[in-house]
């Protein structure tokens, strides 16, 4: 089966975005009879690749917009692929108009992944750019998409209430998981006064200068700024960590927060994300976007001992090793291409509609 994979900015900078993308890749090529080609831009000044290169993947350069990459040499790699099927990476960008193009004259099918693209919050992000996308090329793309692949629960919802008729997927992101001993940290007593907040991740948009402006009004001491961290250094950042939190205001899926269970961290994270079953797994919490609510679990979960923080620990990760491992995902995805190419049967228990 020749499976093509088509991304945007697949740079180390797009984050999970590009990061489950690779691990998609990865995870096909393991089966056997499968040839995976994967298409995407590098949009970064930096260049940090944590995955293998081969022939069968292509970087183009982002052409004149950097915040709209273009290359007509992108399409003209389809058209030499010549794909099986298609399996298209978010929405709102060249990939989309390039799979139109190429639908129109081969009928080729496809599926969508939107990545989160169509949540409220992440619509009303450069909404008219959206909207004239949506009504001049996406709604036909969507249309006939043979199914769209929701990496959660919440976001299959979204799709629904969207009135969206095609056939739903719920397929999970996939993430590596790191083989090393989980050990108890030996913390003397901590008080609250003594822990340290890390920050890590790309500057977006100057995002970072209101946060050093935040930290040096409310005179915070233990503060560190570490910027985007890859491999073995982000590794050990995980290890060496009490506690993980990202408060965020739409996730489709949160590539990190499954990163940092795999590595035995209990998580915070809120209901504008697809984590609910962390206070069912008792390895979490999962809680309204307030203040006072975000203030009370961190001072919960900082005042729990090592030993019952290692023990939640222990259970996010048996989770994740469980349900998240990319052979896991990449054995589900091959029978969603299968079906769709009526070469196996329905996967019903990954069909949620």
């Amino acid at each position: 089966m020749k499976i093509l994979i088509l991304g945007s900015n697949l740079s180390s900078e797009a984050g999970g975005y590009s990061h489950s993308t690779f691990l998609l890749r990865d995870s096909l090529k393991k089966i056997k009879g499968n040839q995976v080609y994967t298409l995407g831009y590098w949009v970064s000044k930096f260049f940090h690749f944590e995955f293998s290169l081969s022939d069968k993947t292509s970087f183009f350069s982002f052409g004149i917009f950097k915040i709209f990459p273009f290359s007509i040499l992108y399409y003209k790699k389809i058209k030499i692929i010549k794909p099986d099927i298609i399996d298209i990476q978010g929405l709102w960008n060249s990939a989309s108009i390039f799979n139109f193009l190429y639908f129109k004259i081969t009928s080729t099918p496809y599926i969508i992944t939107p990545r989160g693209m169509l949540e409220k919050w992440a619509l009303r992000r450069s909404f008219y750019r959206k909207f004239f996308f949506l009504h001049f090329l996406e709604k036909f793309n969507l249309k006939n998409a043979m199914c769209l692949r929701a990496t959660s629960r919440l976001e299959a919802e979204t799709f629904k209430s969207l009135n969206i008729n095609n056939k739903i997927i719920n397929v999970p992101n996939s993430i590596k998981i790191s083989k090393f001993n989980l050990k108890i940290k030996n913390n003397k007593k901590k008080k609250n006064l003594d822990w340290e907040l890390v920050i890590c991740g790309f500057d977006e948009n100057n995002y970072k200068k209101s946060l050093l402006r935040l930290s040096e009004q409310l005179s915070l001491k233990r503060v560190f700024w570490l910027g985007a961290v890859y491999g073995e250094k982000k590794n050990k950042l995980y290890q060496s960590c009490d506690l993980f939190i990202l408060l965020s205001h739409s996730e489709n899926f949160g590539l990190v927060i499954a990163e940092a269970l795999s590595f035995g961290l209990p998580v915070i994270t809120t209901n504008r994300t697809p984590w609910i079953e962390l206070n069912k797994k008792k390895c979490g919490w999962y809680i309204e976007l307030k203040m006072k609510k975000i203030i009370s679990t961190l001072n919960y979960a900082m005042k729990l001992s090592d030993a019952k923080r290692f023990r939640m620990g222990k259970r996010g990760r048996k989770w994740i090793i469980k349900d998240f491992s990319p052979n896991s995902v990449g054995q589900k995805m091959q029978k969603v291409y299968k079906w769709i190419l009526k070469k196996g049967p329905k996967p019903k228990n990954l069909v949620v509609n």
